[in-house]
């Protein structure tokens, strides 16, 4: 599961995979604009 997750990230994100697998490893909180900058968040939704 974990491998399959950490591939999907590395298609959507465009990052390395070995930086992908570190940020996994860890406990990482992003807020919504930090996600999309990131790459795994497309929209922000304002209301």
């Amino acid at each position: 599961m974990r491998e399959t997750l950490t591939r999907v990230y590395v298609q959507r994100t465009g990052k390395p995979l070995w930086v992908v697998s570190e940020d996994m490893e860890r406990d990482v909180f992003m807020s919504a604009t930090e996600a999309q900058a990131y790459g795994i968040v497309d929209l922000v939704a304002v209301e």
